[in-house]
This record gives C-alpha cells, sequence and structure tokens, in this order.
C-alpha cells in the first residue's frame, strides 16, 4: 500500500513540470533514455518509474514486462543486453537475476517471458517457475527455471547460430506443454516442460508471436515479422494462411505486436503493424482497422495492451507515443513520451486497472 501511495504522489507531484499541448505530454528535451514510464489514471498523466538495484533503470533496453498470473505483485522484465529482471513490489524496485549456474548470460537479450500460472504456492514453499526466450552467445535458446530464477537451465538451443528464440509461450490448461516460435521459422511444442521437443510447423519467416485462445486452445494463431498470420483450428495440425486477409491494409503483414483480448465473445484479435492496428473478431479470417489515427512518421505500432477489467480500454504504443482508448476505439488520446526511445511493451495492472507501465527500448528486436 505504501508503494501504492508513493507512485500515486509522484505522478501528481510531477503534473506541474510537465506541459499539455494538442492532448500530448510535451518534454522539452527528448532524452535518449529507456526505463520505464507509468500512469496511475489510466495513461492520463506518465512519469518515470522504477529503480534496479545496483543500476540505472533509464539505461535499459526493455523487450517484455509480465507478470506473474498467481501473484501479479511479481514482475518480469526482459532486455536488451541486460538479460532479466524481476520486480515482487509491482514494479517500484528490481533487480538483476544473477544466475548461479551460469546458463543465463548476463548480456543476453530476453524476447519473450511465459510464467508458470499455478505458482508460486507459498503454502508449500513453492517458488515460481517460468521459461525465457532469448539470444545469447550467437544461438536463440529456451532457458527454465524452477526456483524463481535463482538458476536457470537450458532445454533448447538452435540448430543454427543466429536465429534468436522470440516467443516462449504457456498452453493456458497445461503448464507444462510449452510452446516456442524461433527466428527460423520454426514452431515447436514440448509436452514435459522443455525436456524433449517436436517441430510442429515451419513458417517462412521470423515467428514474433504466439496465441493461443484459452477459450479454445485448439486455436492458435503464429505471426511473423514480415510474412503475415497463420491458424490452426486443431491445435497445430493443420494451417490456414490468413495473410491475405490483410491485404486490404497497406503493409500490416509486417507484424511487430499481437494481443489477444479473450474476454469478449468472441475473442478479439490485436495485430499492430507497419499499417497501424486492426482487430478481428473471428481468429484472423477477416479483419477491420481500429479508428485510432496514427501519423506515419510515428509507424510502426510496437506494443499493445488491453485492461484485464474493461476489454474497451486498449494501449496502443508507436514509436514514444501511447495511444489510448477508454471507450472501445470511439475516442482516442495521444500522450507523447519524453524520451527518443520506442514504446516496446505495455502492461496493465490486473488488480488496479488504473496503473499502467510502459517499457521503453530500441526501435527494433530483429
Amino acid at each position: 500500500m505504501a508503494n501504492v501511495i508513493k507512485f500515486a504522489g509522484i505522478v501528481v507531484l510531477g503534473l506541474a513540470a510537465l506541459t499539455v499541448v494538442g492532448g500530448s505530454m510535451a518534454g522539452d528535451f527528448l532524452a535518449p533514455r529507456g526505463g520505464v514510464y507509468a500512469s496511475a489514471d489510466r495513461g492520463g498523466v506518465w512519469q518515470r518509474w522504477g529503480q534496479v538495484e545496483g543500476a540505472n533503470i533509464n539505461r535499459l533496453d526493455i523487450a517484455a514486462i509480465v507478470h506473474n498470473p498467481k501473484d501479479p505483485r511479481i514482475l518480469y522484465m526482459g532486455t536488451m543486453g541486460d538479460a532479466v529482471l524481476k520486480s515482487v513490489d509491482s514494479g517500484a524496485t528490481w533487480h538483476r537475476l544473477e544466475d548461479q549456474n551460469k546458463v543465463l548470460d548476463r548480456r543476453a537479450n530476453v524476447y519473450s517471458i511465459a510464467v508458470d500460472y499455478t505458482l508460486p504456492d507459498y503454502a508449500r514453499k513453492k517458488p515460481d517457475r517460468f521459461y525465457l526466450g532469448v539470444y545469447q552467445n550467437d544461438f536463440g535458446r529456451v532457458l527454465r527455471t524452477e526456483d524463481g530464477g535463482v538458476t536457470f537451465k537450458e532445454v533448447y538451443v538452435t540448430t543454427r547460430p543466429q536465429y534468436a528464440v522470440f516467443v516462449v509461450v504457456l498452453d493456458p490448461r497445461e503448464p507444462n506443454t510449452v510452446w516456442a516460435g524461433t527466428a527460423e521459422g520454426l514452431l515447436l511444442r514440448s509436452r514435459d516442460s522443455g525436456e524433449t521437443w517436436k517441430l510442429v510447423q515451419e513458417f517462412p519467416g521470423v515467428i514474433n508471436a504466439v496465441i493461443i485462445n484459452p477459450k479454445n486452445t485448439d486455436q492458435i494463431l503464429v505471426s511473423t515479422f514480415a510474412n503475415g498470420v497463420f491458424t490452426s483450428a486443431d491445435g497445430g495440425a493443420s494451417w490456414t494462411d490468413e495473410t491475405e486477409g490483410l491485404s486490404g491494409f497497406p503493409r500490416a503483414g509486417s507484424v511487430e505486436a499481437v494481443l489477444l483480448d479473450a474476454s469478449t465473445t468472441p475473442a478479439t484479435l490485436y495485430l499492430g503493424s507497419a499499417f497501424g492496428l486492426i482487430k478481428s473478431a473471428n481468429w484472423g479470417v477477416d479483419w477491420q482497422a481500429v479508428s485510432a489515427v496514427f501519423a506515419d512518421e510515428v509507424l510502426p505500432v510496437l506494443s499493445v495492451a488491453a485492461s484485464p477489467r474493461n476489454s474497451r480500454e486498449i494501449y496502443v504504443g508507436a514509436n514514444r507515443h501511447i495511444y489510448r482508448t477508454l471507450n472501445g476505439g470511439e475516442t482516442w488520446q495521444v500522450r507523447q513520451l519524453a524520451t527518443s526511445k520506442k514504446v516496446r511493451a505495455l502492461w496493465v495492472d490486473p488488480r488496479d486497472p488504473n496503473r499502467v507501465l510502459a517499457g521503453l527500448g530500441k526501435a527494433g528486436r530483429r
């Protein structure tokens, strides 16, 4: 509670130092720093937020921010070149995970983090468990920790150098089933927590997202950075190329971010790309543009998030701008952060949807 009060106080005090012009938060200078911005009012006002033990958080190049579904106070941050950091106080303070086994390199690029949603179990003294999709020492890898990040084990390595593992996700109903997508275009699945792997499908491009519908886990969507999207209705046994459905949206096949909002019926997919933002209510068969207007100079859309309590509250990161709608896209507001970095990750607190975090990074992950 003290952290929440402190956080809100910082935001309120910072209002006096900000100038709002035309609906955008304008800074006098664009700092090249990265790090984390936070809002306590659903994206209305943003401030730099958080600190890293023994380091400068503004120097971080952030690729991903995720929370532990069992205990949302626990956050994980994947970075480019600084491996992975963890917070147990909702992001107020972070500490770098130093692998005692020396498997996770301190300079690793951590693109994706998949958290076992059944842990931690405090009553049985079982810590959190998660997987990392990384690139380190010239190879892509999947790493697993069973002890909250104290030690890691390598459970997969790419067959060729210079190819990252961009995606690692867990089956929404079976936490021992792990999916991984690589820069080689390989979609892999493990049914034993990463100990053994099977090639499910090879796609014509770098895989950057694997989305599984928690309401129907046979429905899977795979997106690529430059070669469109593909769907499966039978758990990966067969696939349909849905890229043609993107043809009405110039440059939409250059995908950077995918969000599944499973709270709607049917589930809604959002696709962020060089076109802007589009959505689908029938698992990628048909798409329609979201009404937000993006200037060409801010594209592509790099990150998308929605409130877990209200699907009409959507946040979009493009360049250093954050777009938000509180009414399902009928109207939008834009905030420009005082930085030259890009909004690469967005996260909405599932316990307090007023609170939103934005992770800043470089222009691309490839």
